[in-house]
């Protein structure tokens, strides 16, 4: 009984010992996968050991038993037998190597038949090729085969450039005779146009083709021989595949294009209608309460802008890979910039808007705004431009514009002209009745001075020393206003001097001893010259 306890005791010592060997034991890693290579071409891949022998291993022995099958003479027979234990791929009854259910991809979908399918068709392919290459004058036909066609494909490119350079010199010939055609016309081309033009066209028509050409070399050539002809395959696969893609998009593509292409034929019909519309009205045939001829070319502007911008947004889901992430991402970027380099352009447009819509200013206006003085031309949405009596245009920012103080010399000339200030000062020794007079016979002599509203002199002031007088005149022309308040300023001092009248003020001590005038005889000394028909006063 003793012997038969010490017996148990030192079995489950054992026992305890092993189990906690095993536990302390590494974990082995995962056996790595390898690929059956034939000819460059991919036939299976192991992923499991069998017998102790790894995935690699299995792929080194399963491709030395393929160069001797394919070192054979005879072609035999290639045969994939499938059951439940997996495939086995033979030839002439004799094993290539065994593909278990371990080896397939089952997340991707694969399935044992499969992969032995595939794998006979790539050995089916490499047997033909190694069968059509068991001689060294096989290479050589080939590689002459090769050289003939990169002989051929040379010359075609060669014959491609010269027959561009003749067809560009015929056509820049004919389209520079043409552009003669349009030198007095609306449209002029130069022959830096004309240049530029073909330059892209080139582009456009010659590197498709030289693409092709140069796609078919490699193909061919590649197909020559046995290592490179599975290249030659996925190249055409892959075109094929390219191809047959971007069909199937462009198929895909074609109900979103045409319900876009039909938002954008309404939109410019829209559009149209638009015009026509404000166009009658800015010129005066329609009109509608609502809207003023002078904001109506603004406001046909915004309600195009506005519906293309509708436009815009409801094609944008129809268009090809706008669900894409690259296209959202440009979008996004797009977004970004404009916001960040439009908070200027967005206050100048606010400005404009407020200057159109208040009515402030209209084209053709004779104003003054800070010290320019002029014809306003042109109201944009973002800057005004006014034409002034030098010649000269100046461009105002309308952010600009909208804090100045402009005076409007047109816009209440229509109701009697544009009334206007001349302020004399004259000593308390001179009658004010006989000044007033003295101004008013100013005013009557000088042309574009209207009738109605008559002159009329104003006393301003009554000063220390002088009294203020103020001649208002009706002008019949702002745009001559200049002009008419020279002849006027001309026109008092003769009338002051012929009356024996001195133009001071008299902000002095004590009188001269002479009156400071000129008398009607002075009137025109050298270089000035009497006007023709003028009687001497």
């Amino acid at each position: 009984m003793k012997k038969a306890l010490t017996l148990l005791l030192f079995t489950l010592s054992c026992w305890l010992t092993l189990a906690q060997a095993e536990e302390s034991a590494p974990t082995p890693a995962p056996a790595q996968p390898a690929t059956v290579v034939v000819l460059n071409r991919e036939v299976a891949t192991l992923r499991v050991s069998i017998f102790g022998y790894s995935p690699a291993q299995r792929v080194r022995a399963a491709e030395q038993r393929i160069d001797q099958m394919l070192n054979s003479a005879s072609p035999g027979k290639l045969h994939a037998r499938i059951d439940a234990q997996g495939a086995v791929i033979e030839h002439d009854n004799t094993m290539l190597f065994t593909i278990l259910p371990q080896d397939v991809d089952k997340l991707a979908g694969d399935t044992v038949q499969a992969a032995a399918k595939r794998a006979e068709l790539a050995l089916i392919a490499a047997i033909a090729d190694a069968q059509a290459f068991r001689k060294p004058a096989d290479y050589a036909w080939a590689a002459a085969r090769a050289v003939l066609a990169t002989m051929v494909a040379g010359f075609a490119f060669l014959l491609l450039a010269k027959g561009w350079r003749w067809w560009r010199q015929r056509a820049l010939v004919l389209l520079l005779g043409a552009s003669r055609k349009f030198a007095a016309g609306p449209f002029t081309v130069t022959p830096g146009i004309v240049q530029q033009t073909l330059h892209w066209l080139g582009i456009v028509l010659m590197w498709p083709v030289m693409l092709l050409l140069s796609y078919t070399w490699i193909s061919f050539v590649l197909g020559q021989f046995p290592h490179t002809r599975i290249w030659s395959e996925q190249l055409d696969r892959r075109v094929i595949d390219f191809l047959g893609d971007m069909m199937a998009s462009v198929l895909d593509a074609l109900p979103g294009l045409a319900i876009a292409v039909f938002i954008v034929l309404l939109t410019r019909w829209i559009t149209r209608s638009i015009n026509f519309t404000f166009r009658r009205i800015e010129s005066g045939q329609l009109q509608i309460d609502w809207f003023d001829a002078d904001t109506a070319s603004t406001t046909r502007r915004l309600l195009v802008c506005l519906s293309w911008l509708i436009a815009l947004a409801m094609v944008y889901p129809y268009l090809p890979g706008a669900n894409t992430e690259a296209f959202k991402g440009l979008s996004v970027m797009v977004g970004l910039m404009v916001s960040l380099g439009a908070s200027s352009v967005v206050g100048q447009f606010a400005s404009g808007l407020i200057l159109i819509y208040s009515r402030s200013l209209k084209v053709g206006e004779y104003v003054k705004i800070a010290d320019q003085e002029g014809t306003v031309a042109e109201i944009g949405l973002f800057a005004t431009k006014v034409h002034t009596n030098l010649r000269e245009e100046i461009s105002i920012p309308n952010s600009v514009l909208v804090n100045q103080s402009v005076q409007n010399y047109s816009r209440l000339a229509t109701g009697g002209g544009v009334i206007v200030s001349v302020v004399m000062t004259i000593g308390y020794d001179t009658p004010w009745r006989q000044v007033e007079a003295m101004m008013l016979e100013g005013a009557k002599r000088t042309t574009g001075i209207l009738p109605m509203p008559a002159p009329v002199v104003f006393q301003t002031a009554l000063a220390d020393f002088y009294v203020e007088y103020s001649l208002r005149v009706a002008l019949s022309e702002p745009r001559r206003r200049l002009q008419i308040l020279n002849e006027l300023h001309g026109h008092l001092q003769d009338v002051f001097n012929e009356y024996g009248v001195q133009i001071m003020s008299p902000n002095y001590e004590a009188d001269p001893d002479h009156p400071k005038l000129v008398k009607p005889d002075d009137f025109y000394p050298a270089p000035a010259q009497k006007p023709a028909g003028q009687n001497q006063a």
